[in-house]
């Protein structure tokens, strides 16, 4: 009776809202006006304008399961022509009809929204009456019949994706979810091979009180196709042979679907391409045996006349040099035709960042068998004005604004200028940069810049240039290599300058080499992959500057699913510095700094580690940072963290600090340096909010110092506020 029952109700819901809205007397009445003034040939007036109306007052009574304003959002748009159209009585049939629905995506099955339209003078008052009836959870998904499949991958199509801290195991009953998940299991056959698989259901079993419905799914799932031969059949290359072998063997023994013959006319389009046949046709027959599902498929083969390029036609291009794309196309006049070639032409303009559209098409001549090769394409505006706004606890309110000028000259080549703005930072930078330096594959960035910066313990201003090779190797791979080359002075420095003796200006000068391989599938909120790096830079006064030591860089960044919407990151960062063989100092803007909002969240910026008489940070020639940070989509775009860090700095004392005279000679520094890398370790706990902005999450985190030394007054707890992941 239930099963009926709830038929009935969505059956007799349906006919309503048709019949109020087509087929009612006065719309019959109505539409047979209509007729027979057109068939008379007549005009009728135009109608009126309607004089204006109160607006109604909207009245839920019987509501408990969906709130006023959920019922309202539901049907906003219906109520919202109610009002805009004279208060029509259809619109309000339609607004009914969506709270309905709106009340069985939450699971109330046997929902009902009845209505009543009551005026009081002039004042319209529109009631709904709700007949909630019990949400209906799911007790069990019963599937019979399959042996193929197993009973969890057919089951999983009926748990649909949730996101969220707090999920219940009860599931509200939803037909359109069931419906979808039995047509999916249909999908899922098919896409294995069974062709004439067939599903029966669902079938609905209500409980006494309708709160419990068991879902039962028969399954008939047949024969499984498969290709059990291929044959080509044709004026087929003779030079293709392995082709065609390849092609076979990645199809015979496979299941038959209804994409195998697309699948294999396009692989076979694509080798008589690739040997100068663009216009080869490639016909696909399918025999099978429906007792055993063996499946025999034919492929016949008209390969045309063999195809030369003939000359290069380039089209569209305004500002762009034509020597420019033509230098970007693998397929020159005298070649003969390759599609795969044509597929590296069409890559390499679009990476060259300057064109919005590229079409790349075989134009005949008068020749058989030659063809014009005709580029045309669509330019990008080539100017960008662009602002990037930031936050963070250490440098606070932040500005990054910058003009962009691409295709310099006709050539792709690109000059960026930027300016940044923060309350502790403030710079100027300018790039030139050229993605084909000397003709090749590698970018080159020449780069200039004037910068300012107050950190803990010193206020450095940098002014110099860089010049770094880039090139990508695949697959995630980055190699690069540079000069860079500044000037360097420190003002309101630490104590630490003047108990080293430090340099407080100088040149510096170095080479650097660095690698990182990205497998990240999000720069901004990574989910899977990893990110690792590792550089080598040599500061030398042989290179024109006035200090001289070898830094090692490096570290790795892990990103692991545990759950659907869980998240495990792992972190670690290293770096050594060794000084050169007539130093025992390093200039204090040269080290290593930890703590902050980016590596031991316990601490404040640059307040882990050494410090000197006066208490700020002195830095070192050495650190370590390691991070677990678990994280959890929670509800839309908010996103909670549980973190722990460890960090430390060597050496972890200054050499006032130990009571002893400041270093004199470099084995001194080294032995401190490498006795201390492993040692000194302080923690930090705790938890972490992020909402994911376009520039990435804006994140707020909480940590507690479990290790606090009072002696140097670290604070108990500190809150970050930032823009973007800790790593």
């Amino acid at each position: 009776m239930a099963i009926h029952e709830l038929v009935f109700l969505e059956t007799r819901s349906t006919f309503r809202r048709r019949s109020q809205k087509a087929g009612s007397p006065i719309a019959a009445l109505a539409l047979g006006v209509a007729l027979l003034i057109m068939a008379s040939g007549g005009r009728a007036e135009p109608p009126a304008a309607a004089p204006a109306l109160p607006a109604a007052g909207i009245v839920f009574q019987g509501n408990a399961g969906l709130s006023a304003a959920a019922l309202r959002q539901a049907a906003a748009a219906e109520l919202a022509d109610f009002e805009a159209r004279g208060q029509r009585r259809s619109d309000i049939d339609d607004a009914a009809f969506q709270m309905e629905l709106a009340y069985q995506r939450d699971g109330y099955a046997f929902a009902r929204v009845e209505y009543e339209i009551g005026r009081t003078g002039e004042r319209t008052t529109v009631t709904f009456n709700v007949s909630e009836g019990p949400q209906v959870l799911i007790d069990a998904i019963r599937i019979s019949g399959n042996a193929a499949i197993d009973l969890e991958t057919l089951t999983a199509f009926f748990r649909p994706e949730t996101f969220g801290l707090f999920q219940s195991a009860q599931r509200p009953f939803v037909r359109t979810e069931v419906d979808s998940a039995v047509e999916s299991m249909r999908d899922y056959y098919r896409g294995k091979g069974y062709l004439d698989a067939a599903i029966e259901g669902p079938r609905y079993d209500f409980t006494a009180d309708r709160s419990r419905v068991d879902i039962h799914v028969g399954v008939h799932e047949g024969v499984q196709y498969r290709v059990q031969r291929l044959e080509v059949q044709g004026n087929a290359p003779a030079d293709a042979g392995k082709e065609w072998e390849d092609l076979r063997h990645t199809t015979v023994g496979q299941p038959y679907t209804s994409r195998t013959k697309l699948v294999v006319r396009a692989r076979a389009a694509e080798i008589l391409g690739d040997r100068g046949f663009p216009d080869a046709d490639a016909a696909v027959a399918v025999r099978t045996d429906p007792a055993t599902g063996a499946v025999t498929l034919v492929l016949e083969v008209a390969a045309g006349p063999p195809v030369t390029i003939a000359g290069v036609d380039v089209r569209g291009n305004q500002r762009t040099q034509p020597e420019f794309i033509r230098e970007r196309l693998r397929l020159k006049p005298g070649d003969r035709y390759d599609r795969s070639l044509e597929k590296e032409s069409f890559n390499e303009l679009y990476r060259a960042g300057v064109f919005s559209k590229v079409e790349i098409d075989l134009e005949k001549t008068d020749e058989e068998g030659r063809r014009v090769l005709v580029v045309t394409v669509e330019e990008m505006p080539s100017q960008e004005v662009f602002f990037e706004p930031g936050y963070g606890s250490y440098e606070q309110l932040r500005l990054v604004v910058g003009y962009r000028l691409k295709n310099l000259f006709g050539t792709g080549r690109s000059w960026t200028s930027e300016v940044l703005g923060a309350v502790k930072a403030q710079g100027v930078s300018s790039t030139l940069t050229d993605p084909w330096f000397l003709g090749s594959d590698v970018r080159a960035d020449l780069t200039g810049f004037v910068r300012r910066r107050e950190e803990p313990s010193f206020t450095r201003r940098d002014a110099g240039g860089t010049f770094f090779l880039n090139k990508e190797l695949g697959r995630g791979l980055t190699v690069a290599s540079g000069l860079t080359f500044r000037r360097t002075d420190l003002s309101d420095p630490a104590a630490a300058v003047e108990e080293e003796d430090l340099r407080d200006d100088y040149n510096f000068s170095s080479i650097k080499a660095q690698a990182t391989y990205d497998t990240r599938n999000d720069i901004f909120f990574p989910t899977t992959g990893q990110r690792t790096f590792g550089a080598v830079e040599r500061a030398d006064t042989l290179l024109g500057g006035d200090v001289t030591f070898l830094r090692l860089t490096g570290g790795m960044r892990w990103f692991l699913p545990v759950a659907r919407s869980t998240v495990l990151g792992l972190r670690y960062s290293t770096g050594l510095i060794i000084p050169g063989e007539d130093e025992f100092t390093v200039p204090l803007a040269e080290r290593f700094f930890n703590g902050g909002e980016n590596t031991v969240r316990s601490f404040k910026e640059s307040e882990l580690g050494p410090r000197d008489s006066t208490g700020d940070p002195a830095g070192g020639l050495a650190y370590n940072v390691l991070s677990a940070e678990l994280r959890q989509r929670l509800i839309g775009d908010f996103t909670g963290t549980l973190f722990t860090d460890f960090g430390n700095v060597a050496p972890n004392r200054t050499r006032d600090d130990e009571g002893r005279p400041p270093y004199r000679n470099r084995s001194q520094i080294l032995s401190d340096t490498l006795g201390d890398f492993f040692r000194g370790f302080r923690p930090g706990v705790g938890v972490g909010l992020q909402y994911l902005l376009p520039v990435g999450p804006a994140r707020v985190d909480f940590a507690v110092n479990p290790d606090r030394d009072e002696k140097r007054n670290e604070d108990r707890y500190v809150l970050h506020f930032s823009v973007g992941m800790a790593f």
